[in-house]
This record gives C-alpha cells, structure tokens and sequence, in this order.
C-alpha cells in the first residue's frame, strides 16, 4: 500500500472536481452523498489543522509529543 503526504492530500481535497453523473447515481444507488461526503473530507482536514493549532499552542515545550505534533501539522500547511 504506497502512502500519500498529507499535503497532497489537503491539496487535492480543495482542488476535486465534482464527480460524473454515473458516480452520482451509483452513489445514490448505495446511499451515498458523494458531494457532501467530499466536502465533509475537506472540512474535517482543515478542522484537523485547527485542532492541532491549539494542541501545539498549549502543550509544553519539555513535552516529547510537540516535536510530532509540529511535524503533522507542518505537513497540512
């Protein structure tokens, strides 16, 4: 399974396209929201990097875990 930096993602979230209409109606076919889906994705990614804001804001400098909290929210930049 190949890996795929945050940043691309992020990127290509806020660069989708809106999907076919044969994805469309096999979307709604199985239930599925496929615009709504891929605008929650993108939400969630920058509300991701909110959270992370914060964390890093408020944790303390001796702590361990602010070195990889720097480094995934560097990545979602």
């Amino acid at each position: 399974m190949s890996t795929t930096p945050s940043t691309t993602i992020v990127t290509n979230l806020k660069n989708v396209t809106p999907p076919t209409a044969n994805t469309i109606t096999d979307s709604n076919a199985a239930g599925l929201d496929v615009n709504g889906m891929l605008a929650l994705g993108l939400m969630k990614a920058l509300e991701l990097k909110v959270c992370l804001s914060l964390l890093v804001e408020h944790t303390d400098p001796a702590d361990p875990n602010l070195t990889t909290l720097n480094n995934i929210l560097a990545s979602l930049t």
